[in-house]
């Protein structure tokens, strides 16, 4: 399929479905039988759209899904999605009505909230689902990984109502070359766990590895793995060993189009403040897309822009709807395709003009970006 003949007002993502199938199934080919596949579909699936992809996971097996809020969740469950579902950080004691309700597993990482929770379960006559979170070095939520906080997690863990399903924490450096951090991280979880089961305490799931954990450290599967950024075909930027790592395929391409061209005699100047003046009879491309669209205003002046596979700089500043680019002695026409990012174009590049990581870049595009999904070569517009 070309990307001409996709229909698009200004900018469209396009969403391999297949795609996605083939990084699920390269995964699973990376853990053992008997380790489950958590997938994590928070922020919209990292803007791919966390309904469509959650039930092609679903399908292709996944154990469950990871999320970041109640509403996340409640929107898998109102569209079909029926496996296992845990919400990753933090959530208002307001909304433990809903995740009682809905049978949302909770990260569980104060005593307090824990009560509270026991009190919902209680109260509607059902059972709540707790992943205990222990903080084994990232420093940003969790009980802590010394014995300190060990009686406090068995006397949550018997509460009534409460079921004790998972025990987790989370890598901070699995993608850099500083393994001992990670060793020490792992080591201090499994102690935990550890001392947890000498007072009868015991959890069905034990996770630890996000995706670099996945590829890089095998032996730290344990029973449950969470895989995030690699189910999307993108690689943690700088994770050594990359040469070593499954093939995945990218599965969002970011498209726009050349909406108008014009010349611009030598002194005319471009854009907001501005910040271009033409040396030169210049001839000036307008692409239909900006910053409201995702598309940051950091990359005015010098980010090379893909149209038709040719490379050319964006001129003066990014505006709200719009940017332009330099397209002189070419034969750049209106209608033309742009690509952002996609096949032999990756986010990396991107992420790396603005200083940022390809996990922002997908999931900074914007909601009026029209998403298209593609399987077994049909298309399927949102």
């Amino acid at each position: 399929m070309q990307n001409k003949d996709i229909h698009f007002d200004r900018s469209c993502v396009l969403i391999d479905l297949d795609a996605v199938s083939y990084n699920y199934r390269q995964i699973k080919s990376c853990t053992s039988p008997d380790t489950d596949v958590f997938c994590v579909v928070k922020a919209d699936a990292y803007g791919h759209g966390a309904v469509r992809l959650a039930k092609v996971l679903e399908e292709e097996g996944a154990a469950g899904f990871c999320l970041a809020t109640v509403d996340e969740a409640k929107d898998l469950a109102d569209n079909g999605i029926t496996r296992p579902m845990m919400i990753l950080g933090f959530t208002p004691q307001e909304r433990f009505a809903d995740i009682v309700k809905y049978g949302i597993g909770q990260a569980v990482f104060t005593e307090e909230d824990a009560k509270l929770l026991s009190e919902e379960a209680v109260k509607q006559g059902r059972e709540c689902k707790i992943h205990i979170k222990i903080d084994t070095g990232m420093g940003r939520i969790g009980f802590k990984a010394d014995e300190s906080s060990d009686d406090t997690i068995a006397d949550i863990c018997r509460l009534p109502g409460i079921v004790p399903e998972g025990i987790f924490t989370h890598f901070a450096v699995s993608d850099t070359s500083d393994d001992e951090y990670t060793k020490k991280q792992y080591e201090a979880f499994r102690a935990k766990i550890g001392r947890l089961e000498t007072k009868g305490i015991s959890f069905a799931r034990h996770h630890i590895c996000n995706s670099a954990g996945i590829f890089r450290f095998p032996g730290f599967h344990e029973d449950t793995v969470r895989a995030g950024l690699i189910l999307y075909g993108m690689y943690p930027e700088g994770c050594p060993d990359r040469d070593k790592m499954p093939d995945l395929k990218p599965v969002m391409t970011w498209l726009a189009k050349v909406i108008f061209v014009k010349e611009i005699p030598e002194g005319a100047t471009v854009s907001y403040g501005r910040h271009f003046t033409a040396n030169k009879t210049t001839k000036v491309a307008t692409i239909g897309i900006g910053y409201a669209d995702g598309f940051s205003r950091r990359l005015s002046n010098g980010f090379m822009m893909n149209i038709e596979g040719t490379k050319y700089p964006i001129i003066g500043n990014v505006c709200m709807d719009m940017c332009m680019t330099d397209v002189t002695g070419s034969d750049v026409k209106r209608g033309d395709i742009v690509q952002i990012f996609g096949e032999g174009n990756p986010t990396d590049e991107l992420a790396s003009y603005i200083g940022t990581i390809n996990y922002e870049i997908t999931c900074d595009v914007g909601k009026r970006v029209k998403r298209i999904y593609i399987s077994d070569g049909k298309v399927q517009y949102d």
